[in-house]
């Protein structure tokens, strides 16, 4: 993949900001790019998923602090 221009932004607004919003076109490549960003320990949600869009709208700080819980507890119980 090309690096681009707004990954070195996102993650400079990572270094500082708990969530970062990507938008753009459909097909732009948003998705390969934070897919690519999570590997370094990130959760990616995506809010395609309804019930997720759905919690967002509805407390979206206790979605996040879910996530937040969810990656913790993966990283001393990972699934195999």
């Amino acid at each position: 993949m090309f690096e681009r221009f707004v990954e070195r932004r996102a993650e400079e607004a990572l270094s500082d900001t708990p969530v970062v919003l990507i938008v753009g076109p459909r097909r732009a490549g948003k998705t390969t790019l934070v897919r690519k960003m999570g590997e370094a320990g990130r959760t990616y949600i995506t809010l395609d998923d309804q019930t997720v869009l759905e919690a967002a709208q509805s407390d979206p700080a206790g979605l996040l602090e879910c996530e937040r819980l969810k990656s913790w507890s993966s990283k001393f119980h990972p699934q195999n």
